[in-house]
């Protein structure tokens, strides 16, 4: 492997190309800020949104304390800031129940892909593959073969996806646990276990759904090449 050690030396930058390196500067600072400013709302949409729960207790606890406050002291602040509280909590609950996020959608989709392996529901799968489905040469309808053909020998249990999501565009990593369906044979041992590495985006009706998938462990794999090592019919 090559040597990752850093190194160190005094660099004369010429008083001409001064501007470049200010630029440079401005630049970085720029994408500091607005970097700070997207994780800031992404963090609001995700108290906001998907996880109300946390707002609810802070909320819940502010309104405690200044209920408490204003009946020790009868303060009209704090009755202002104890009912504050208890309406702004109202309004978390109906933004969070009106409103569903891209990561919820995701989310969703998701549940429905690993319901539908552990039941063997091919078609309820292949809802959750997009038409703009493209992985190597195949399309949407030659990965449903496949899913046709696996869901006849294997079932598999889905473990908790790990989520990379930018903008409108997400990566999910996700081990899924394979076993026989009923009247097949026993799955190979080194298959046992497979992750898979899925791109997801929305389709036009704003459904997450899936467009590109291999798999990355125990060996790199297209869907067509995992059907090769699938477990035969019957017994």
């Amino acid at each position: 492997m090559p040597d990752m050690q850093a190194t160190h030396q005094r660099v004369t930058v010429p008083p001409e190309a001064s501007h470049f390196w200010r630029d440079g500067r401005r630049r970085r600072t720029y994408h500091l800020s607005w970097s700070l400013g997207k994780s800031a709302m992404d963090l609001a949409r995700y108290l906001l949104l998907e996880n109300p729960l946390t707002l609810w207790i802070l909320l819940g606890i502010a309104a405690v304390v200044a209920g408490l406050a204003w009946m020790r002291t009868g303060s009209r602040r704090a009755a202002r800031a104890a009912l504050g509280c208890l309406a702004a909590g109202v309004l978390v609950g109906v933004l969070a129940w009106a409103v569903e996020t891209d990561r919820e959608r995701l989310l969703r989709t998701l549940d429905t892909m690993a319901k539908a392996v552990d039941r063997g529901d091919a078609e309820a799968l292949i809802e959750c593959i997009s038409p703009e489905y493209r992985s190597g040469p195949s399309d949407k309808a030659a990965l449903a073969a496949i899913v046709r053909l696996g869901l006849q020998r294997v079932r598999a249990t889905a473990e908790t996806p790990v989520i990379r999501q930018r903008d409108r565009e997400a990566c999910v990593t996700q081990a899924y646990t394979f076993r026989p369906a009923p009247g097949a044979r026993p799955v190979p041992a080194e298959f046992e276990r497979v992750t898979w590495e899925g791109a997801f985006a929305p389709d036009p009706d704003g459904e997450w759904r899936l467009r590109a998938v291999a798999a990355t462990q125990p060996l790199h794999m297209t869907p067509e090449e995992a059907a090769r090592h699938l477990p035969k019919a019957q017994l």
